[in-house]
């Protein structure tokens, strides 16, 4: 199974929607992996982590089949990870597409995630073949049919957001960090009983300089990877990744390889797939 990052842009990705910046019209003028959707993830044709504006832009790009998805996971409520208006087309028969399988869709998430969902619903909740699922933020744990286990931590971002730490089958274990300002040590201390294989941690703000806007820029990014090495929480052979740019950092993808590279963390581009399983990891 790959991981595939989907997007890897900001709330207003980048070239960001009616924005002349110079960043926006140089990644305009670059394209390719300047060009940032905003941030979801792909596991398999099964499960998804967050569902932004880009849900269906991603369907095209990518060819994903989303009548097969069985799991979303959301990571918080903010309108660049979580659309849920779209949910209302998971309707079946005369009022919207027929959905293949026997099986529903389940939406996991925080409580305010589920409120958000509930908010935009505009049909029967019978019709739509859905199973809402509310995580605690402190520690909840779920275990799918296909032996994946997802473990949902609290982040330091905005009430009720999370982070997930996945654990494969075959013991490969990886971490979605993003959003995420400087990890507390709450969070630390919950991290601390894991050995991860992939971790994916925030950079949004480039070379801003933020103290906490729910975001990290990307010294404390590499603060953050260096501790994480230290003290043994990524392994050794770990691969780890930046995510989540925003454009006002003012880096584009060969200013964040300068800065990232030379650490040994490669910053993420829409497309980007990500081998996930022991074997993979050994290959490296």
């Amino acid at each position: 199974m790959e991981l595939l990052i989907c997007g890897s842009g900001a709330s207003e990705a980048v070239p960001a929607l009616f924005c002349t910046c110079s960043l926006c019209m140089e990644a305009w003028k670059r394209g390719g992996k300047d060009w940032r959707s905003r941030t979801a993830y792909q596991l398999g044709e099964e499960v998804r982590i967050d569902f932004g504006p880009d849900f269906l832009l991603h369907r095209e790009k990518y060819r994903l089949h989303y009548e097969k998805l069985k799991h979303l996971f959301i990571t918080h409520a903010h309108k660049d990870h979580f659309t849920p208006v779209q949910l209302n087309y998971h309707v079946h028969g005369a009022e919207g597409p027929a959905l293949l399988g026997d099986f529903n869709l389940t939406l996991h998430g925080t409580k305010e995630v589920i409120d958000r969902f509930q908010a935009a619903r505009t049909h029967d909740f019978s019709k739509m073949r859905m199973i809402l699922d509310e995580l605690s933020p402190d520690v909840d744990v779920r275990t799918l049919e296909n032996g994946m286990k997802f473990t949902s931590i609290r982040a330091n971002h905005c009430p009720g957001a999370v982070h997930y730490i996945v654990e494969m089958p075959d013991g490969f274990t990886f971490f979605i960090g993003t959003d995420s300002a400087v990890f507390r040590e709450e969070t630390w201390r919950k991290l601390s009983v894991f050995r991860f294989d992939l971790m994916i941690i925030d950079a949004t703000a480039g070379m801003l300089d933020i103290e906490n806007g729910g975001h990290m820029n990307a010294h404390q990014a590499l603060a953050t990877v260096r501790r994480l090495r230290k003290e043994g929480i990524a392994r050794k052979s770990a691969r780890i990744l930046t995510n989540h740019f925003a454009h006002c950092a003012g880096m584009v993808h060969e200013d964040l390889e300068k800065f990232f590279l030379p650490h040994g963390i490669e910053p993420a581009y829409d497309g980007m797939c990500i081998p996930l399983g022991k074997e993979s990891s050994l290959r490296r």
